[in-house]
C-alpha cells in the first residue's frame, strides 16, 4: 500500500489518510483510515471504482459521504460507536 499524500482528506474536522492498492486482478483499491475516528483511528472504509484511479476531489467527495453516514440518522455512529465525539463537536 501506497500513500497518496496529496489526497489526505479533512472533512468536517475528520482526518482520513487514503492509501492506493492494486487488486490482485490488477483494478485500483483506495484505502481510508479515520484517524481521528473511532476505534482507535483503526476504522474506515475501502473503495474499489470500476474505473481505475480517481482524482483527489472525489476521494473528499467519498470520505464526505461516509462521514454524513456515519453520523447521520440509521448511521453506525450512534449505535456501534457511541462514546466517539466528532471533531467538530470536540
Amino acid at each position: 500500500m501506497s500513500p497518496v499524500p496529496a489526497s489526505d482528506p479533512v472533512v468536517q474536522g475528520e482526518l482520513f489518510r487514503v492509501s492506493e492498492r492494486t487488486q490482485p486482478d490488477g483494478g485500483m483499491s483506495y484505502d481510508f483510515a479515520w484517524l481521528n475516528g473511532p476505534a482507535g483511528g483503526t476504522y474506515g472504509f475501502t473503495l474499489a471504482p470500476s474505473s481505475g484511479q480517481i482524482a483527489a476531489t472525489e476521494l473528499v467527495a467519498q470520505a464526505s459521504q461516509f462521514v454524513a453516514a456515519f453520523y447521520g440518522p440509521g448511521g453506525i455512529g450512534e449505535t456501534d460507536f457511541p462514546d466517539h465525539i466528532p471533531a467538530y463537536r470536540a
